[in-house]
């Protein structure tokens, strides 16, 4: 059997039935490039009292060593947040139905739920996008595209910002909103500028938790922790306008 875990937001977000699950796990694993914890793995191994083997991009999408492993044994694959918020654990998902290995999911808290902290209805959000690291050539706008999609119809926009935590690198939020002045200013858009409204948040769901609200311009100066997130609201109903301010 192969257990795909949420370890959700915060330390000891896992919950009960998904420790009781990891006792009977001879492997357990942990895909560590979607996104961060504000715990150690050490932490984690001494919550668990199981070694923990991390897992980086190519592992987890290609090489895949915890199906093998299922098909003989019970098997952990641990995940920050929820298991399913990312294609990548979905496509697993569904190769598990191929090789007919036996799967159970153990949801956890997510970043896509836990927005509803800024006061924003969940309802609202429209599509999500991530905004990735540029690079000398490769400058994706397909986030920007999505923007436009959910003003159009007054949804709310979530950004979730680029990450790599094997080497401690995090997309802040002035990059982010630079990006997207960027793209705005290239397509000569009114859509994103220093005067756009935002809500940025960082750490979410943890103690250290931080939300702030105001222009791009301001946001730009104020200092958040990681990960972060960027969201971009539509169209405010008065019980969200009176939430947020």
């Amino acid at each position: 059997m192969l257990y795909l875990i949420g370890l959700g937001l915060d330390f000891k977000d896992i919950s009960v039935k998904s420790l009781d699950t990891l006792k009977k796990c001879s492997e357990v694993y942990l895909e560590n490039y979607t996104s961060a914890a504000n715990f150690s793995i050490k932490q984690l191994e001494g919550l668990l009292k199981k070694k923990v083997q991390i897992l980086d991009r190519d592992r987890v999408e290609i090489v895949k060593p915890f199906l093998a492993r299922a098909k003989t044994r019970n098997v952990a694959l641990l995940v920050y947040g929820d298991p399913l918020s990312a294609t990548t654990h979905v496509e697993i998902l569904q190769q598990t139905k191929k090789l007919k290995i036996k799967i159970e999911i153990m949801h956890a808290p997510s970043v896509l739920t836990a927005v509803a902290r800024t006061g924003l209805s969940l309802y609202k959000f429209g599509k999500t996008a991530s905004i990735p690291f540029w690079q000398k050539h490769f400058r994706p706008e397909s986030f920007f595209d999505i923007l436009e999609q959910n003003q159009k119809i007054g949804a709310h926009t979530l950004f979730l910002l680029d990450l790599s935590p094997e080497l401690n690198k995090f997309m802040s939020i002035k990059q982010a909103i630079d990006v997207l002045r960027t793209i705005a200013k290239k397509r000569k858009s009114k859509l994103f500028t220093e005067k756009t409204f935002c809500i940025a948040c960082s750490q979410l769901g943890t103690p250290q938790e931080l939300i702030k609200t105001g222009t791009s311009k301001q946001l730009m100066t104020k200092r958040f922790g990681a990960p972060a997130c960027l969201i971009v609201p539509g169209k405010l109903a008065d019980y969200e306008n009176e939430a947020i301010h």
